[in-house]
This record gives C-alpha cells, structure tokens and sequence, in this order.
C-alpha cells in the first residue's frame, strides 16, 4: 500500500484530461501504432512520449476499474511527463496516491466495515438477536422444515422402496417345535424409557421337549410363571441396563429350569399337584375390576318398566 500523503489539487487528472480533449488520442494512429495490451506493461512505458504516457495511464484506470493497481514502473513513466505537464514530481506522486487513496478502500476501512456483532449459541438459541431482516420468518422456516421432511420421505417411497422387491420372500410361519422360545423387546422410537431395558421371555408348555414327567416338574418349579388355562410359560427381567443383558440372563435362567426338570434321578414331584390359586385370584380381580354381576332371573319383573312416551326416531323418520 502506498503512503498516504495529502494531496494540494488533482493536477495531474486535470493536465491529463485537458491534454486528451487537446490533442484527440487517437489509439491506432497510422504514424505511431500503440500495442493493445501496452497499458498493462508499465515497465515498456520508458522512452515513449509524454502525451503516449498520460494516455496509457488514464487507459490502464479505465480498463483495470477496481482491479487498479499502483505501480513504481508506472509512476516512474509519469515523472517523466512533468515538462510537458508543469508539474513536480512530488505533485506527480501526491496525486498519483491521491487517486488510489480515494477510489480504494483501505484495508483498515474493510476490516471496519466487515465489523458485525456476533451473537453466541445462547442469544440465537432463545431468539435475542433483533431480527435483520436477513432471514425468513421462524414460522415460514418451520413450514419450509416440514416441506423438506416431506419431501424426503416421498423420494425415499418413489426411488429407494421398489428396490425392495428383490428382497421379496414367501412368508414362512415359525416352527414353535423348533423355536419355541419368544423374547419380547419394548421400544420408545428413539426416547429414552426406564422400561425399554425390559424383556420377557415366553413359550407354551406343550412346545417344550419334554415328557409327562418332565413337564409336570418343569410347570411345579415355574410356580406362577406358568398359566394352566393358556399354557403359556412367561417370566421377564429388568435387572441390567442393556436389553441384550437381561435377554441372555433370562435364556440361562431357563435353561438351568430345563435342565432342572429333566433331572429325574433325585425327586419326580409325581405326588405333588399343580398350584392354580394365582390363576384363579388373577380371574377374581379380572371380574372385581369389570364388576360383573349375575341376578337371579325371578328379578327379572318388565311389567315394571316405564311407559314409553314419545319415540323421537320414530318421529323423525316416519
């Protein structure tokens, strides 16, 4: 960047100007041809006469426009034009920073105006900066939001969904025999819940490889995890954080109840009946909750019923 000097008056530019009104610059002149592309050499500039130089100099800020560059091999040309123009060379050099100085900020001036307040992430986040006018409106940005959702979905069922067709296969219904064995997950989509951790393992009794008498031992040891009116055996767990953890304590849970009621060496329990007081206070508290009551049919008395008045359907459509 050149000094800043103060200039007195824009000589230079006037002497420049009446010169070329003066002497009509011609760009191509048949006695002494300037190259084109000479205005940005201003190197090649020595030599040349001085009215050559001025015009070069007012052609090269024309053409450059911002781009504008000063140049000490330009400056050093037009100091040889102060005969011919009557001016110093420190007039020469003042107006030719002058110039520069007024048709280009500087780059304290940009940084200045480039000076913005920042708002930080609380500010935005509860809306304290004042609105700009730079941005759309929070309720038409929450429609443009939904748009897009929208959209994202649309695209997802009109480009990515028939590809599934390939993945076509022909539903097969699971062989309880072989898999009899059920483990129930529960999910939030996405929240965080205490009770997606729990897992419930299930089965039916009948299902299960065992004998009458492993059976009848394997139901003794469930106690009231088995049901004898729907045959199902069901027990959960919510011990670990993770799912998978209590899926797995729950599998090796029952499978020491298997191997348990296989074990027919010691006891058989043949002797001992099946406990059905839990079903049964489960079906009575069913029935407390649902407050079903039978009447003796000789309650029964319809002679009893008010008379009907008016049948305002009857009415209305007849």
């Amino acid at each position: 960047m050149w000094p800043v000097l103060k200039s007195h008056s824009s000589c230079l530019c006037a002497v420049t100007k009446l010169n070329a009104a003066n002497i009509g610059w011609v760009r191509n002149s048949s006695t002494n041809a300037i190259p084109s592309n000479l205005f940005l050499s201003p190197r090649e500039w020595k030599g040349l006469p001085p009215t050559t130089i001025l015009q070069l100099h007012e052609e090269r800020k024309f053409k450059l426009g911002p781009n504008y560059q000063p140049n000490v091999d330009e400056l050093d040309a037009l100091y040889a034009t102060k005969d011919f123009t009557g001016l110093t060379v420190n007039q020469i050099k003042q107006d030719y920073q002058s110039y520069w100085v007024k048709n280009n900020v500087t780059k304290s001036d940009k940084q200045q105006q480039a000076k913005i307040k920042k708002y930080n992430a609380f500010e935005l986040k509860h809306g304290l900066r004042p609105f700009q006018f730079d941005d759309l409106p929070t309720a038409v940005q929450e429609d443009l939001d939904d748009i897009k959702e929208t959209r994202y979905y649309q695209r997802i069922a009109a480009f990515e969904l028939p590809q599934l067709v390939k993945f076509r296969q022909e539903y097969k219904p699971v062989d309880t025999k072989q898999n009899p064995i059920t483990y129930k997950y529960t999910t939030y989509m996405g929240e965080e819940h205490p009770n997606s951790k729990k897992v419930v393992l299930s089965c039916q009794a009948k299902d299960l490889d065992l004998d009458a008498k492993q059976l009848h031992k394997f139901k003794l040891l469930a106690r009231t995890r088995y049901n004898f009116e729907t045959d199902q055996f069901k027990m959960s767990s919510e011990k670990f954080n993770e799912p998978l953890q209590n899926a797995r304590y729950l599998h090796d849970v029952f499978q020491r109840l298997i191997n348990e009621s296989k074990d027919l060496s010691i006891e058989t329990f043949e002797d001992i009946p099946l406990d059905t007081r839990h079903i049964k206070a489960q079906n009575l508290r069913k029935k407390k909750h649902g407050k079903t009551y039978n009447f003796p049919e000789e309650w029964n008395r319809p002679e009893d019923a008010p008379e009907e008045k008016i049948n305002v359907l009857k009415d209305v459509f007849n």
